[in-house]
């Protein structure tokens, strides 16, 4: 009879209590794993509820529709607003390398003892549309007023004793710098031009002890275009001298005078205009 051999049992058994502590230990270390990738997947789904919902990408400038140019009056519509116009036309009555004649009638506005009225002839050159040169030449007629009478038959003072202007002559610079269109009682639009001028000349007088006199000349005033070669004018010219006067003392004494002129008229341009 044999006897079986059982020295093996014993490391059969360690081997199997091995096997089991390595399983029981391998799934306690994955259970945490997965613990925690369900906790990070909860934490992601509640960013994402409270997050704002993005808004779709403006397409590139160069992707959007091109606007297509009207081409009625209905598709001025589609247009969009302009956020600033500026509007520039050229003026209606050109004046560059033209010649313009002028005449006039009117008077000084402020002589207290004559009434001095007239006309006056002007002829201008313009070297661009905004500036020229000009000559003036005004011719005055004076008759005594009320004052001058008075001051005669009650004081004894004879109008030869006060310096009256009987003309002006003179060049000056003129300078457009304004012009524009205006309505004429919502019939007609205008054009116009505003003009500022000034220079030298000399003024006659009568009463003081010289009959020309150096006098400085400012002025202003409008042209109405009627058409390209004739318009309406208004003149007004501010004219400053110093006259020498003797007293019947024979005392000499210098007064400064100062004459305010207006004048209405017309103005003819010419050549015609080739330019336009």
């Amino acid at each position: 009879m044999h006897l079986v051999t059982t020295h093996w049992i014993p490391k059969l058994v360690l081997a199997a209590l091995l096997v089991g502590m390595t399983h029981v230990a391998h799934a306690q270390d994955e259970a945490p794993v997965e613990e925690s990738a369900q906790d990070l997947d909860q934490i992601e789904a509640e960013i994402e509820k409270g997050a704002p919902p993005e808004k779709p990408a403006k397409p590139a400038a160069a992707e959007t529709q091109a606007t297509p140019d009207p081409q009625t009056l209905s598709d001025l519509g589609r247009l969009a607003p302009f956020s600033e116009v500026t509007v520039l036309q050229r003026r209606f009555q050109p004046k560059t390398e033209r010649f313009q004649a002028s005449f006039g009638l009117g008077g000084i506005t402020n002589d207290p003892w004559f009434y001095g009225v007239g006309g006056s002839l002007r002829f201008a050159y313009h070297f661009s549309e905004a500036f020229a040169l000009e000559g003036v030449a005004t011719f005055l007629s004076n008759s005594e007023r009320d004052s001058a009478k008075d001051l005669l038959a009650n004081n004894a003072v004879s109008t030869s004793s006060i310096v009256s202007t009987k003309g002006f002559y003179g060049v000056d610079l003129m300078w457009s710098p304004i012009y524009g269109k205006m309505s004429l009682f919502n019939k007609r639009i205008i054009p116009f031009d505003m003009y500022f001028s000034g220079g030298l000349g000399q003024s006659e007088v009568d009463g003081a002890t010289s009959k020309n006199l150096m006098t400085f000349h400012v002025g202003t005033g409008q042209v109405f275009a009627l058409s390209k070669s004739w318009g309406f004018r208004w003149d007004f010219s501010w004219n400053t001298y110093a006259a020498k006067q003797v007293d019947t003392a024979g005392k000499e004494s210098t007064t400064q005078f100062n004459n305010l002129i207006l004048t209405l008229g017309a103005s003819y341009f010419f050549p015609e205009v080739k330019y336009r």
